[in-house]
């Protein structure tokens, strides 16, 4: 079946339209993710909880009663935030009290995060005596295990029966195509970062004093990671290569902002490496502004799983040079020897030798400017925003018109 691309997204409504729209009723939107743990798709989730209350009136809801995020969540922006407490794969229980939670708002829309949010959204539509447009914003990119694979045939017709398919990169939409992940419309939107809460001006002052509290020295080299402990993000490389680094004399400190099941296995190879005096792990944080500005580089050497890293985005917004492995859409956020460096996943030595174009203090400051105004041109939130509201809001008039309210009934996976 062709789907029809819309890449290209208004960004921003037009002034008067948002002066006709200021006295009309607002339309309603439920948010739906999986859970509110740590994780991308969640913060994403989030912000657009945060940022469309001006536009829409919005409901938020979770899947899975983990929330260790929820203290980001805005409350008074929306309707309600619930957890649909669901127990199984497939839980019609949960679907029916996001059925009942569309229902008490007069909600005609659900918008997903990812694969297990668009089922139950899926179910809820079908359950429903009035039609729901669903939208998926899906954030994977390459499934890592044959497992992930196989969960992902599972899934792929709840994919296809969606009315919208939200990716946020060209890398990833140009990778599910080839695969045959579709919806009947598809659209890319980049993720977005608040740039005047990513500030590097407000933590400068800040950055010798979080230092002096890690035991780092003004002019020591440091590079971070914001990222969970798990294996796919691979912490133990970035230290394989610092030690490397350390055996040519450039003795790098690391900062591991986060937290996670690796952080014992972790702590046992910075042993290992000889790293102990070098390496700092600051548990999970909320905020992560005063750890970013305390790093003069920020790493991302992930092997798996990235599409379009908002911690990588927070970090180029602090004015801090990215060096990332070449996943998902890592070469549209980071151009080579400008903004930051890109190496093979996996390639400690090319990751090494990042580190090393990284030495120079004013090399990086250079690309930490370049990677500042990259954001601001193209990953801004406001672009985000903007782009999501103009597309909900077509999706509203087609349903006032009557054009594209509704995908046959027949056809699903229910059927």
């Amino acid at each position: 079946m062709p789907t029809r691309d819309a890449t290209t997204l208004s960004p921003a409504l037009p002034a008067r339209a948002h002066e006709q729209l200021a006295h009309a009723p607002r339309d309603t939107v439920v948010l739906l993710t999986s859970q509110l743990g740590i994780g991308g798709a969640e913060r994403h989730t989030i912000s657009l909880a945060n940022l469309l209350g001006s536009e829409f009136r919005v409901a938020l809801a979770y899947l899975k009663p983990r929330d260790d995020m929820i203290g980001l969540v805005r409350r008074e922006s929306l309707l309600e935030l619930c957890c649909l407490d669901a127990r199984k794969r497939i839980d019609l229980q949960a679907a029916r009290r996001l059925l009942a939670l569309c229902q008490s708002h007069g909600a005609r829309m659900i918008v997903c995060a990812n694969a297990f949010a668009l089922m139950h959204a899926q179910l809820a539509r079908w359950l429903s005596p009035v039609p729901i447009v669903v939208v998926e914003i899906f954030h994977t990119t390459k499934p890592r295990t044959l497992k992930e694979r196989l969960e992902l045939a599972f899934y792929r017709p709840w994919f296809w029966a969606a009315h919208h398919l939200v990716f946020v990169c060209e890398a990833q939409r140009q990778y599910w195509r080839r695969r045959a992940l579709w919806a009947p419309q598809t659209h890319m939107i980049y993720n977005g970062v608040d740039l005047s809460h990513f500030d590097p001006s407000r933590g400068a002052d800040q950055s010798i004093l979080t230092r002096a509290e890690l035991g780092f020295e003004v002019g020591d080299r440091v590079v971070g990671i914001c990222a969970v402990l798990r294996p796919e993000k691979a912490h133990v490389d970035l230290l394989a290569a610092v030690a490397q680094q350390a055996q040519d004399g450039q003795r790098w400190k690391v900062l591991m902002i986060g937290d996670g099941p690796l952080r014992e296995p972790i702590e046992r190879e910075i042993v290992r490496l000889g790293l102990s005096g070098s390496v700092r792990i600051t548990g999970f944080q909320s905020d992560v502004r005063r750890w970013l500005a305390a790093c003069d580089a920020v790493a991302l050497v992930s092997t798996a799983i990235e599409t379009f890293s908002i911690a990588a985005l927070e970090a180029m917004a602090m004015g801090k040079p990215m060096i990332m492995s070449d996943l998902g859409g890592a070469r549209e956020q980071v151009e080579h020897g400008v903004n930051g460096m890109l190496f093979p996943p996996g390639d400690v030595p090319a990751l090494a030798k990042c580190l090393s174009e990284c030495w120079a203090p004013g090399r990086t400051r250079q690309m930490g400017a370049a990677a500042r105004s990259r954001v601001e041109r193209e990953f801004s939130m406001e672009t985000m925003i903007d782009r999501y509201v103009a597309l909900f809001r077509r999706i509203f008039s087609a349903m006032r018109r009557g054009t594209g309210v509704e995908l046959p009934r027949t056809g699903g996976p229910l059927s």
